[in-house]
C-alpha cells in the first residue's frame, strides 16, 4: 500500500478555510486536512471546540488514531485535524509530520496548512511534502511575516519546477475592483515567467 500523498499549503490567514471551499481549494484538499501549526487558531473559524488536552497531530507520536483525532465539519470539504489545544512545541510538530508518511488504507492524500508564520519554526520538517503550494489572502494588509516567510523560503529552497504546485491568491470578501486590478497587474509579469502563480485573484464569495 502507497502512503498518502502530501501537499503543504502555506497560508497567510485564518480565511484559508474560505479557499479551501472553492472550486480551486477544494482540489487540493485530499482526503484530510491537518493544521500544523504551533497554536491552534482555525477551530475559532469553524466554531469547533477542542479540549486543552487535545494533541492535534501530535498525538501520533503516542499511537494516537489519525482517524479518531479528525473532526468532520460541513464548512470544510473534508475533515480536519485540527492544532493541539493549548500550544505544543516545534520540537514535537517536527516530530509527528514524518508519521503523516505511514501508509493508511483510508487516505490516499492528505493537505497540511502550514501558516506563512511558522514555517520558519517547523523549517525543513515540511520537506516531507511531494507538492508545496501558497494561498494568499489579497485582501489583507501586507505585513513583515509576509516579507520573512518569502525570504525563508527562498533559503531553504524547497519549491522545484516539479514540486511547486502554485500561488493562488483569493478574496475572501468583495474585493475593491481598483485594488483588485492593481493586483493583477502586479502578478501578471509573475505569472508569465512562473506559470503555477496565478494572477487572477479567486473569489470566495458570490
Amino acid at each position: 500500500m502507497p502512503p498518502p500523498r502530501i501537499t503543504c499549503l502555506f497560508h497567510d490567514s485564518t480565511t484559508i478555510t474560505a479557499f479551501l471551499n472553492t472550486d480551486t481549494g477544494r482540489a487540493f484538499a485530499g482526503d484530510l486536512l491537518i493544521e500544523c501549526a504551533l497554536h491552534p487558531a482555525l477551530g475559532f473559524v469553524l466554531s469547533l471546540e477542542t479540549p486543552a488536552n487535545y494533541p492535534g497531530v501530535t498525538g501520533l507520536l503516542g499511537g494516537a488514531d489519525i482517524g479518531t483525532l479528525a473532526h468532520p465539519t460541513e464548512r470544510l470539504p473534508v475533515p480536519i485535524l485540527l492544532a493541539a489545544g493549548t500550544p505544543v512545541s516545534a520540537t514535537a510538530l517536527r516530530a509527528a509530520l514524518p508519521l503523516l508518511q505511514q501508509p493508511d488504507e483510508r487516505l490516499t492524500a492528505i493537505t497540511v496548512l502550514v501558516p506563512m508564520s511558522e514555517a520558519r519554526a517547523l523549517g525543513a520538517a515540511v520537506a516531507i511534502a511531494d507538492r508545496f503550494m501558497i494561498a494568499w489572502d489579497a485582501t489583507a494588509f501586507p505585513h513583515e511575516e509576509l516579507v520573512e516567510f518569502g525570504r525563508w523560503l527562498s533559503a531553504e529552497r524547497l519549491l522545484t519546477v516539479a514540486n511547486f504546485a502554485g500561488l493562488f491568491p483569493y478574496a475572501p470578501v468583495a474585493l475593491n475592483a481598483a485594488h483588485g486590478h492593481r493586483l493583477t497587474a502586479l502578478l501578471a509579469p509573475l505569472a508569465a515567467r512562473a506559470p503555477g502563480i496565478q494572477a487572477a485573484i479567486i473569489a470566495t464569495v458570490d
